[in-house]
């Protein structure tokens, strides 16, 4: 059995709109789900005020490269071909558009990253501060995409728990999970467990929050 931990769970606080807008987000009522690679021996634990298998789906055009990564903005697009497909970023043409996803090849992300740090001299203030943040963005995808494993396998649906406070118990289930997060996954939330353990780890969540009762759970084979 997987230990129960404390949480930490403040209410009663006052803080600025925003802050309270996400919050409240956090009270929406949602669906966690469970996913599943058997062949990579790996789960997912996401939530979703939508549709679990939309999530499913979007999942494995990530894992098995139907969506991939464009070079220069890191944007995920569904690609048609060999190539990350034209795309505007911030009302602009991305450079990214018409190249080899990064998931295939580094080139284009490696020669933007020493022109725009040749840059860095001639900045100053908060635009050198943009500027250095982007290089080690790039820095860090392009490492990961230079060394991740080959994609195995695919994703299914086995487990979603309908509830309110979706957002919260995904955190808190997530801190649960924390020392098995396998944090060289292309995308969040996914860790080297079995089902049976994110499902505890879901469990034991909705009890410490009071809400386990009139949760919703249903199995997916």
């Amino acid at each position: 059995m997987t230990q129960t931990r404390s949480l930490d769970i403040r209410a009663g606080v006052l803080i600025p709109v925003r802050q309270y807008e996400m919050v409240d987000f956090r009270h929406m009522y949602g669906t966690i789900y469970v996913l599943e690679n058997p062949e990579a021996q790996r789960v997912k634990v996401g939530m979703t005020i939508n549709n679990a298998v939309g999530r499913l789906e979007d999942v494995n055009d990530m894992w098995l490269q139907r969506k991939v990564t464009c070079q220069i903005c890191g944007g995920r697009l569904v690609r048609a071909s060999a190539q990350v497909p034209q795309h505007v970023v911030s009302g602009r043409r991305c450079p990214g558009g018409k190249a080899l996803p990064l998931e295939n090849d580094a080139a284009l992300a490696e020669a933007y990253m020493e022109e725009i740090k040749a840059s860095l001299d001639t900045l100053l203030g908060s635009e050198k501060g943009s500027v250095t943040r982007k290089v080690k963005t790039l820095e860090k995808r392009i490492k990961f995409y230079r060394y991740r494993e080959r994609p195995i396998g695919a994703w299914q649906l086995r487990v979603t728990f309908h509830t309110n406070c979706a957002e919260k118990v995904e955190l808190a289930s997530h801190k649960l999970l924390a020392d098995r997060l396998d944090e060289q996954a292309s995308f969040g939330e996914v860790f080297h467990c079995s089902v049976s353990d994110a499902i505890e780890a879901i469990e034991i969540t909705l009890r410490q929050l009071g809400l386990f009762e009139e949760t919703r759970k249903e199995t997916h084979s």
